[in-house]
């Protein structure tokens, strides 16, 4: 993933820096004219879209999920004037930036769009774009659905489209995401800055710095820099932690524990975490199945037996709970350990819980990095294939992800290391190790059509680890499915 160890501060310099790089900016304009507009942002003199570049009275539709009951998805894409939020207002003035560069007006057609609502919100497109009604020129949609290979034909291929095939490697859109998901010269699937809710699901290490005083713990932050900061480690730290506060003689929500997990999302995660990978590339640079097995069995060999301490809680999430127990776990400093989401930290920098954010500890200390993943549950882009007009559409896409760079992805992470104890530095460098060590891996994006995407989930649940085993009975399935 790209290195971009300035790119919190990025926000508040920005206007220092505009004169800067106007001055070298690509062949649309000479330095010192008089064409740039005085609101351009860094990123977008990165851009091949022309300054004077119009669609003067389009209206330009982007399809996508409307909010759930947790307010999940639609602020991404469209915001309130009247509401303060940072990230809110980020959002807000990089839209009416667009829409004043290219004198356009965004219209946002929101529609139920959550993992269980998919049939629905893909009847709707498809529909549309059968039918060729060129009705929108954007969808951002979940990304553990969208990518059924099903719907392939209805969507263009990003190499065609004018702009973002000038653009595409450019720091705004995810580099692994191009180069893992590139088959024969065809993309159909795009994640960069304009996908908020990509840096909102990327898995981090929460800690509760109180316990790790109470207990006269090592600091953890000075384990991840020293890279020492393994899940063996996180393990021992975790030994004897856990109380029996209501006295019931069991294990129950209302205790205290080291370390507290679910079995769903969080466990695929261990997929980047441990660096066991589903997919690789051969010489030739095909996608091959590339299970490592023996490091697979480790692996659940070690999570099995750690799960299954009284220091560790575990509950088994479903999209019926109304109320998960571990961030009241968290917050009333009742776990040293969480491994959540990101944009959790929004909400528990509100609880009066003193709290960090670390990457998830390594495999060992030979790994190279600190890696993690975004829940699928994020927003990837397509354009459909009966978009009125490419050029439209990636200009667009294209400008809204170099303003989102700019602007609303360093306003979500200044807001996330915010709490009632003041701003976490510390948290802060943190974010920058996090952000390097993103995985966006081939076989876990296609883990619906591949089959392999609950392996660790299911075997963690079962208390399995005879990998090879369960790898010799689906391995076939796994290499026809590639």
């Amino acid at each position: 993933m790209k290195n971009i160890k300035t790119f919190i501060s990025l926000a508040l310099c920005a206007a220092m820096l505009v004169p800067m790089l106007v001055s070298c900016t690509k062949g649309n304009i000479s330095p010192g004219s008089t064409d740039i507009p005085e609101n351009v942002t860094p990123g977008e003199t990165l851009t091949s879209v022309p300054y004077d570049l119009k669609f003067e009275g389009e209206t330009f539709t982007v399809l996508c999920r409307e909010d759930n009951e947790y307010g999940l998805y639609l602020h991404e894409i469209t915001a309130d004037q009247s509401e303060s939020d940072p990230v809110n207002q980020a959002v807000y003035e990089r839209n009416l930036r667009v829409e004043e560069r290219f004198g356009i007006d965004l219209e946002i057609h929101d529609i139920p769009g959550a993992w269980t609502q998919a049939e629905s919100f893909i009847e709707l497109f498809r529909n549309s774009v059968m039918s060729a009604s060129g009705k929108f020129d954007l969808i951002m949609s979940q990304q553990a659905y969208m990518c059924d290979l099903g719907l392939s034909e209805l969507y263009l291929n990003f190499y065609d489209i004018p702009y973002i095939r000038e653009d595409i490697n450019n720091v705004y859109f995810f580099a692994e995401n191009v180069s893992e998901l590139t088959v024969n010269d065809t993309l159909y699937f795009l994640v960069g800055d304009y996908s908020l809710t990509f840096w909102e699901y990327i898995y981090v290490m929460y800690f509760n710095k109180q316990t790790v005083e109470d207990e006269n713990l090592e600091d953890i932050y000075q384990l991840v820099r020293s890279d020492s900061w393994t899940i063996d480690k996180c393990i021992e730290l975790s030994k004897g932690l856990y109380s029996d506060l209501d006295g019931d003689g069991r294990t129950g929500v209302n205790d205290r524990y080291a370390y507290i997990t679910d079995f769903e999302n969080t466990a695929d995660a261990l997929f980047s975490h441990f660096d066991v990978q589903s997919t690789g590339h051969d010489e030739e640079g095909n996608v091959v199945m590339a299970m490592d097995q023996g490091k697979m069995v480790s692996v659940l060999e070690k999570m099995i037996a750690f799960y299954n301490t009284k220091d560790v809680f575990t509950h088994k999430t479903s999209s019926t709970d109304t109320a998960v127990p571990f961030d009241t776990i968290f917050t009333e400093n009742r776990a040293l350990f969480y491994p959540e989401r990101l944009e959790r930290a929004r909400t528990y920098r509100d609880s009066g819980t003193s709290f960090g954010i670390v990457p998830f500890p390594k495999w060992n200390a030979e790994q190279e990095g600190y890696y993690t993943q975004a829940q699928n549950a994020y927003s990837v882009a397509v354009i459909p294939m009966d978009a009125k007009d490419t050029a439209m559409s990636g200009a667009v896409l294209d400008v809204l992800s170099a303003i989102s760079y700019d602007t609303v992805t360093p306003a979500f992470f200044d807001s996330a290391l915010q709490s009632g104890f003041g701003r976490d530095e510390e948290s802060a460098q943190m974010l920058d190790l996090i952000r390097e060590g993103i995985r966006i891996n081939f076989g876990y994006f296609y883990y619906n059509e591949l089959g392999t995407g609950g392996i660790i989930r299911l075997l963690l649940n079962k208390k399995n680890s005879n990998f090879v085993s369960y790898y010799a009975v689906h391995s076939k399935g796994y290499e026809r499915n590639l």
